[in-house]
């Protein structure tokens, strides 16, 4: 398998915004981890991952997702995301995330955060 993930980093209103494209597998942490950092660094306590452009996410990217959450409930971030199909809105009900992220149904809701 090969990393065919790709993280666009960008900041609007003070929120920080990864659009990920690709998959998120074990071969995505380095790229996550690395922008999710550098949110963190620069002092942004929300944090959006956008899933919008995801084509697959194995358990060890799910992992990868509940170390960001472990990360930013220490440091009293707020992480949010959109994006996600029905089949893994679904899987992060089931595993518990979006009792810690909330998913929104688009870039505008999640900026907003209602």
């Amino acid at each position: 398998m090969q990393d065919n993930t790709q993280v666009s980093p960008r900041v609007q209103d003070s929120i920080g915004i990864m659009d990920i494209s690709g998959e998120v597998t074990s071969f995505s942490e380095k790229i996550i981890e690395e922008t999710y950092e550098k949110f963190s660094k620069d002092g942004l306590q929300t944090i959006c991952l956008s899933f919008e452009k995801v084509k697959y996410i194995n358990s060890a990217g799910m992992a990868i997702i509940i170390g960001l959450l472990t990360k930013s409930r220490k440091r009293e971030q707020e992480l949010r995301c959109w994006g996600l199909t029905d089949h893994f809105q679904k899987i992060f009900d089931m595993v518990g995330i979006t009792k810690y992220m909330k998913h929104f149904p688009d870039e505008a809701a999640g900026l907003e955060g209602k």
